[in-house]
């Protein structure tokens, strides 16, 4: 029983370390792929990283209820748990980015399967809600394996005009045919 709870108490005292270490590790090449990308037009959050958002409010709710009860609990071990959560939340909300550049758009910056260059977009649609309102993009692609891929694209309502403008630019002018173009005559009459 002894060993067990010396074990249990090295482990408790290395896993704090560990876990900033891996988190830091994290936000740093997050950080460093996104300074890698240059050129982007229009940016916006796809969603809120809820579990780093989740582990925080327990540290904060553990650390409180410690302080409230009088457990005694090592500040630098509450601290680590604390600064790892940090850089996990960083690094989640710079990759969590939709990122709308000269080459194309990436959709999260840590899921190289969702970069989709303007050159590979086959076609595109918006979709709507029921109420009739755009509600973002679809997308039908041909991935590096030469496979028809289709990457829905949730747009906010005020990154629309931008975003239309962007698709204007890079997509429409390639996509637009004449008469001629397509059928190798003009139409006579």
């Amino acid at each position: 029983m002894n060993a067990m709870a010396e074990l249990l108490r090295t482990l408790h005292g290395v896993l704090p370390v560990c876990f900033f270490g891996v988190t830091l590790l994290f936000l740093v090449v997050t950080l460093f792929h996104f300074q890698q990308i240059k050129q982007v037009h229009l940016r916006w959050l796809r969603r809120w990283p809820l579990l780093p958002t989740g582990f925080l409010l327990l540290v904060i709710a553990l650390g409180l209820y410690a302080m409230l009860h009088e457990q005694p609990v090592p500040i630098s071990r509450l601290s680590l748990y604390f600064a790892g959560g940090l850089c996990w939340l960083g690094a989640a909300l710079v990759s969590e980015q939709v990122l709308v550049t000269d080459c194309g758009i990436i959709d999260g910056l840590n899921r190289a399967d969702r970069y989709v260059g303007w050159g590979q977009i086959l076609d595109y649609f918006p979709w709507q809600d029921l109420n009739g309102r755009t509600r973002g993009f679809a997308f039908l692609f041909v991935d590096a394996r030469g496979r028809r891929r289709r990457l829905n694209l949730a747009v906010p309502p005020s990154r629309q005009p931008a975003f239309r403008q962007l698709l204007t630019h890079y997509l429409d002018a390639r996509f637009e045919l004449t008469v001629q173009q397509c059928y190798g005559k003009t139409l006579e009459g």
